[in-house]
């Protein structure tokens, strides 16, 4: 049998790199280029010539791409069960220490921005970014690479604790919220949850009330005592914006605050007196514990070990943490909260102008029913009692914040006495000098006796009312349920005017005519006169 030599067939791999070019020749006909043995071949459709083109050069190292190289090869780690936000983090630890100064300045634009979808352009433009912001350059960037900055903070990269790192938050806000809104929507809730998931040492009322931020978590503080501003909270979740009234503006915004204060007091104190919360005016429930996802819309990864514990946002909001699992109990708002806090503004507002004798009256409309209301009514033996309340909170809160003190120096008192004495010394003269007779004056009998008679009472209290007082008596003998109404019309409060014919009456015919409760009443043993006065 004959052995039978095989010659050696193996033709080494051809590889190829295309460039895509428009190789049109200039009669139209379509030129194929291919690359053999290192050789780039250039085919002509129109005729069987080759070209041989220059060997492509070795392509020069860059340790810069490698590095992006390695971070993106953390993908492979774990190829069948990606997750973004893991796979983010553990990108974001590798490139942590990294800095760059890449020259270029590539617009990016991409939602949920993060490394992997990133080409290189971006990443070196982004990187040189952040190392001229870790340096205290903070320079206005694409929107992008602002939030994929932001994303690293939250999840705790380049921070060396919570709070540097919610100082760096802070430092984005103060640069970018004008330039880009969107960052106080996202960012205002997500540092509200830094709170939650990082342990920091400052409470988040003292944060909110230390940088002014009550507006973007009003719901979160609507019921604490020691807010500051919480009218501004308040009006944040009201139908009425009374921030932007002619009244707040015209120099009255801080007596309208501290009076809106005394306001709450006085509703909270109600509420107290009949063992019910203010707070359940205005949330119909709180959700059982649900699971809790921190800093939702934003790419977060962290291994920050979490303690067991509970975080107390208000009596309402409270946060869990067992075993590193997050839930939640969240209060539910009923939906016409804001009609209801909305007529307490608006109320304040409108009694407040009263008292001060603002020029422009305010008349506070109502929703009887809305649900808040009608738990009001439930509280109280009229929804007119929240009335009463705004009402006598105002007129208390004026009256004490006007109210003249006198302060005594008592170290002045001792010279003050030693110089009246020097004063009465001179004053007075010996009996043994000077001696003179005087005669007493004949006392003076009036022609008619001082005081007025019964008649004479009634007729000069009925020349001492005015024509609103006439007619809020004629409105309390017949039609007393108008009597509220017809104050508001006349820009005065209820309490006012009755007080105001009563010390009328008193001087006049030396009694009380009316009593105040529900409405104005005339005294029954009066009724006859007063409508004789008033007919």
């Amino acid at each position: 049998m004959n052995n039978i030599i095989r010659k050696n067939t193996f033709t080494p791999p051809i590889f190829a790199e295309i460039d895509i070019n428009d190789n049109s020749n200039k009669d139209g006909e379509v030129n194929q280029q291919t690359e053999a043995n290192g050789q780039s071949v250039i085919l002509s459709t129109a005729s069987n010539v080759q070209s041989i083109a220059q060997p492509i050069a070795p392509r020069v190292h860059d340790p810069i791409r490698e590095r992006f190289y390695e971070m993106r090869r953390l993908t492979l780690e774990k190829p069948y069960s990606r997750n973004d936000s893991e796979l983010f983090y553990r990108q974001a630890r590798f490139m942590e220490d990294f800095t760059d100064d890449f020259d270029g300045n590539a617009k990016f634009n991409m939602y949920f921005p993060y490394y992997q979808n990133m080409g290189y352009d971006y990443l070196r433009t982004y990187f040189t970014w952040r190392t001229k912001v870790r340096n205290g350059e903070m320079t206005s960037t694409s929107l992008s690479y602002v939030y994929l900055y932001i994303y690293e903070l939250l999840s705790g990269i380049g921070v060396s604790d919570p709070t540097d790192g919610l100082n760096k938050l802070l430092a984005v806000w103060e640069k970018f919220h004008v330039e880009h809104p969107s960052i106080e929507k996202y960012l205002s809730k997500w540092l509200k949850d830094y709170f939650v998931f990082y342990e920091m040492p400052l409470s988040f009322s003292d944060f909110i009330n230390e940088f002014n931020m009550q507006r973007f978590y009003s719901l979160s503080l609507l019921f604490d005592k020691h807010a500051q501003n919480r009218l501004i909270m308040w009006n944040s979740v009201s139908s009425y914006d009374a921030l932007n009234s002619k009244f707040y503006k015209d120099d009255n915004a801080e007596l309208f605050i501290d009076c809106f204060d005394a306001v709450l007091n006085k509703i909270e104190e109600f509420c107290d007196n009949r063992n019910v919360r203010f707070e359940d005016l205005l949330v119909y429930s709180v959700s059982r514990r649900t699971p809790w996802q921190p800093f939702k819309r934003a790419l977060f990864g962290s291994r920050t070990r979490q303690n067991d514990r509970e975080v107390h946002i208000s009596a309402y909001e409270r946060y869990f943490c067992k075993h590193g699992q997050w839930t939640a109990n969240l209060p539910v708002y009923y939906s016409s909260q804001k009609d209801f806090v909305g007529y307490i503004i608006k109320k304040t507002e409108a009694c407040l102008r009263n008292v001060v004798g603002y020029k422009y009256k305010l008349v506070a409309d109502i929703k009887p029913n809305s649900k808040p209301f009608r738990e009001l009514q439930r509280l109280a033996s009229k929804r007119s009692e929240l009335d009463k309340i705004i009402e006598k909170a105002v007129f208390d809160f004026y009256a004490d914040k006007t109210r003249t003190i006198v302060e005594v120096d008592h170290t002045n008192l001792a010279r003050i006495r030693k110089e009246a004495l020097g004063i009465q010394e001179q004053l007075t003269v010996e009996e043994d000098i000077i001696e003179q007779k005087v005669e007493a004056a004949p006392p003076i009998i009036p022609d008619e006796p001082l005081t007025l008679s019964y008649a004479d009472g009634w007729k000069a209290l009925k020349k001492a009312l005015t024509d609103v007082e006439k007619k809020a008596l004629l409105i309390a003998l017949f039609d007393s349920d108008r009597i509220k109404e017809f104050a508001d019309e006349n820009g005065i409060m209820l309490e006012v005017l009755a007080d105001s014919i009563n010390e009328k009456a008193s001087d006049y015919i030396g009694d009380s005519l009316i009593e105040l409760s529900d409405e104005i009443q005339v005294f029954d043993e009066y009724r006859e006169n007063v409508e004789a006065l008033v007919g």
